[in-house]
């Protein structure tokens, strides 16, 4: 039975890297390398939250609803496309920020280093690799039947030719290197397992018809690369968010991020001297949609919703507009109208829970007002946001 990764190379075809070379202006063995370098990154940092039965429950559902049909797209996402304009990588992006939260860069740049392409390059295959491993668990856990415990004892049972296979350095990096185990230094394991996995396809890359055939019926050792290790990237872990707790007028205590939207927006409806205005825009941070879709995920959702429908409730004289927002990638048009009935679906449910429509209008932006830089993952993700902005009070 095959395990994870060799799962994973079964659908990093010769021709895919070829293409994602191609459109980052990199070389095959570089790109080969890199997704040989994210995979397991993605796979160890999912590992890492084994032991955390909360954080893996919510990342097992957010994998759960992906669409294995994903991996039979890959080729769209290559250069940070997106599939029928329904991005995969929303998920993608909120998985890389549960599992790596502020390391991403660090992880970039180490794999970078790694397979000697930029860190934009690594990025940009972020947006392939993510969606692409999320798509496989997601099948493995319909097709095995897997629940929480089982797909826990999945990552488990996969330990060692997962860490086996991080580039050097990476363990430091997730915070991972008390599990590593063996006696091998980690420059020898990353020799003899980091790249091997990927290694036959990077092979076939060069070669014509014949010799394609005489490797496929014929068995070669593997050949060792030696790759010099980057330089440790240590970073400390991030602090959890400071909790805010406020009882309203109503007497509903809301309970969320002193930097999320619930602290934002109270602070600004409650300041004398700020003016409504088209200016004014807080961002929900706990809003999440189905994968490939403008439908929310009520189960992630339902606590920030509750909250903003308990503070317009507590202060009756408070209109705003819910604003829809996604990154640069694909059609400028599809975006748009994506992000429109996103932001339409959370009116519609405020309106659900109480909250009169004439207080309420909702308008998708697309790829305008971007917050961060498109260039990474990270900035992406940042920029498919839902929003609210304060116009009477």
């Amino acid at each position: 039975m095959s395990n994870l990764l060799d799962s994973l190379k079964s659908y990093i075809t010769p021709e895919l890297v070829r293409q994602a070379a191609n459109a980052l202006g990199e070389n095959e063995t570089g790109i080969g390398k890199a997704i040989s370098g994210l995979a397991p990154t993605i796979l160890a940092g999912l590992l890492g939250k084994t032991s955390d039965s909360g954080a893996l429950g919510s990342i097992f559902n957010l994998i759960s609803n992906t669409k294995p049909g994903i991996l039979d797209q890959l080729g769209d996402l290559v250069g940070g496309g997106n599939l029928a304009h329904n991005d995969p990588k929303d998920a993608a992006g909120q998985l890389l920020g549960s599992l790596f939260g502020a390391k991403v860069p660090a992880i970039t740049n180490a794999v970078s280093s790694f397979a000697g392409v930029k860190s934009s390059s690594t990025s940009s295959l972020l947006g392939m690799v993510g969606p692409m491993v999320m798509a496989l668990l997601s099948k493995k856990i319909s097709n095995d039947g897997l629940n929480l415990s089982g797909f826990s004892n999945l990552l488990q049972g996969e330990r060692s030719s997962i860490l086996g296979a991080l580039p050097t350095g990476l363990s430091a990096v997730l915070g991972l290197a008390d599990m590593t185990g063996g006696s091998k230094p980690s420059s020898e394991r990353a020799a003899s397992t980091g790249t091997n996995w990927l290694l036959p396809l990077l092979l076939l890359l060069g070669l014509g018809g014949g010799i394609m055939y005489y490797m496929k019926n014929c068995t070669a050792e593997p050949v060792k690369v030696e790759v010099a290790a980057p330089a440790p990237v240590v970073e400390p872990a991030p602090a959890p968010p400071a909790k805010f707790a406020m009882k309203l007028p109503t007497g509903y205590e809301v309970v969320g991020s002193l930097t999320g939207i619930e602290a934002m927006l109270l602070k600004f409806i409650q300041n004398s001297d700020s003016v409504a205005s088209k200016t004014n825009w807080f961002d929900f941070d706990h809003l999440l949609f189905q994968t490939a879709s403008d439908q929310l995920d009520m189960e992630q959702s339902q606590v920030q919703l509750t909250n903003v429908f308990e503070i317009l409730k507590a202060y009756p004289k408070v209109k705003v507009k819910i604003g829809g927002y996604t990154d640069n990638v694909g059609d400028a048009k599809k975006n748009k109208t994506l992000s429109d009935r996103r932001a339409k679906n959370v009116m519609a449910e405020l309106v659900k829970m109480g909250i009169d429509k004439s207080r309420l209008e909702a308008e998708g932006y697309g790829q305008d007002h971007p917050v961060a830089s498109n260039d990474t993952e990270e900035g992406r993700t940042q920029n498919r946001r839902v929003s609210v902005s304060v116009r009477a009070k």
